[in-house]
Formats: structure tokens, sequence, C-alpha cells
């Protein structure tokens, strides 16, 4: 590939942080000079968390128009009792068949996305249905707010397949300790149930269809404070080799990914993988 054709790979993800750089930066004006709480300021977790939800509600429906490889026709089919993790302001939420879905439980940590994410659950027929969770998908976190939302039996350690269906939709690049927080999802969905799964990842350089270039943008980025500014995006997490970790020496009973633009520096892992029965 010539040169040239990597110029967009390098300077498409300098827009966006360059975008979530002010919105941190605005999120600082507005602790001082709005909310006049400048002891807020310490709090650096919800300062991050404030600066995230400012730049998602500016550009996550933008960003939500057209989704990697199959997704569309994944999301399409899911049905039953469903935990979506990430959600952000629902703007993923037209992909579903709310007449197939019984029940949907959206853990998204930024409270400031929440109304959006509610709106956005009544407007696509998932209203009764849809309960958000403030809460990550680490199990600290999404373990206690399932017990709280009543679908986790007391005294489960969380060990309990409950779910139908687990949907990480771009979210699995940010969650702290991600091989611990797969396998509690991994825990949760019930024999037989399926995850859906598309999220960029490290980029395959060493394979033909990964690309030198697109793995260098990922380490520049990174040290350019992409983790810090993106709410703890990682541009450089092996997902896949989590993912397969995440079932045990059994492993799943079924795996269905494909790679979708390998040569990007958003390169996204996008399919299912169905848990044994």
């Amino acid at each position: 590939m010539p040169w040239v054709d990597y110029v967009p790979t390098v300077l498409r993800p300098g827009i966006l942080l360059t975008k979530a750089i002010y919105h941190f930066t605005m999120a600082i004006f507005e602790t001082i000079f709005t909310e006049r709480s400048p002891s807020s300021l310490f709090n650096l977790t919800l300062l991050r968390h404030k600066s995230f939800a400012r730049l998602w509600i500016a550009n996550g429906e933008a960003m939500t128009i057209q989704m990697p490889g199959p997704l569309d026709a994944l999301l399409s089919t899911s049905r039953g009792v469903i935990l979506d993790i990430g959600p952000g302001s629902g703007e993923i939420l037209p992909r579903f068949n709310s007449a197939q879905i019984s029940a949907m439980y959206g853990a998204e940590p930024a409270i400031d996305l929440h109304p959006g994410l509610l709106r956005n659950a009544e407007k696509n027929g998932l209203g009764g249905k849809y309960h958000a969770l403030v809460c990550g998908g680490e199990p600290e976190s999404l373990i206690p707010a399932l017990h709280k939302s009543g679908i986790l039996s007391s005294g489960s350690g969380g060990g309990e397949g409950v779910f139908d269906e687990i949907c990480c939709i771009r979210v699995l690049c940010g969650v702290p300790r991600p091989r611990e927080t797969i396998r509690g999802l991994y825990g949760l969905l019930k024999p037989g149930g399926r995850m859906v799964v598309c999220e960029h990842v490290v980029n395959p350089w060493r394979t033909p269809e990964g690309s030198v270039v697109g793995r260098l943008a990922q380490v520049v980025y990174t040290l350019l404070g992409w983790p810090f500014f993106m709410g703890g995006c990682e541009l450089q997490r092996h997902t896949p080799e989590f993912l397969t970790e995440a079932a045990g020496k059994d492993g799943w009973a079924s795996e269905s990914f494909e790679y979708v633009e390998p040569t990007n520096a958003f390169p996204f892992y996008v399919g299912e993988l169905r848990k044994r029965g």
C-alpha cells in the first residue's frame, strides 16, 4: 500500500484526540466557573467521566451512524435477557429488535449519559424493559449493581448465569483489568448464551492482514495521552486473546469473528461467541 494511503489512518485518531482534550478542558472550566466546585477537580475519575460524557454527547451519534462489519446483523437477532456493557447514551439501541427482548440491563458508569440512554430506550420500544445501571463492566462494580437491580439472587458471587446475551460494543478497550472483567462476564452468561463483541484492538501487524504503520500509530497516540483523555480507552488491547481465555480449557462452543479495517489504527474485531450448553 502506498504511504499516502496511510495518512487517514494516522490523522483520524488525532482529530478525535483533539476533541477529547477540548472537552476535558471545558469540563474543568465548568467545574470551576459553572458549578463553583473547584475542590471536585481533585476527583480525577469523576472529572474524566464528565469529560468523556461531553465528548460522547457531542460525537456519539455521528460515530454510530455506520458500525463495522456484521454488527448490525448480529444485534438484530439479539433476544431474551440482555446485558449491554457501556451503552453510552444509547445510540446503538435502534440496532436491536425490541420485540425479541424481554429485559435489557445497561451498565454505564458515566451518569451524565443516563438521561440520553433512557430517552433512546423509550424511543426504540425498550422503555419498560430497560434498566440503566450506574456501574462499569468490572466485577466489583457490576455485580453489586446487578444484585441491587434484583436480577442476581442474594448470596450469588457473580458466577450465576442469568443473561441470554451479553453485548460488548466498543467498551472492552476501556475496562480495568480486562482479563478479569471478561471472565466475570462469561460467568454471567447462561449456558448456550451468546456474547456479541465489536471492539477495536491491537493492530494484528504480525499477520498478513495487519499493518506496521497502523501499529506504530497506536503507540504514538497512546504516548500522547489517548487513554487519559478518552475515558480509559486503550488502543493496544489484546481482546481476542482475553476472550478465548475466558472460557477456560473447554473453550467456547463456537466463535465467529472477523477483523474490519485491520491496517488502521482502529482495527475492529467483530463477531460472536457461544457458551457451551
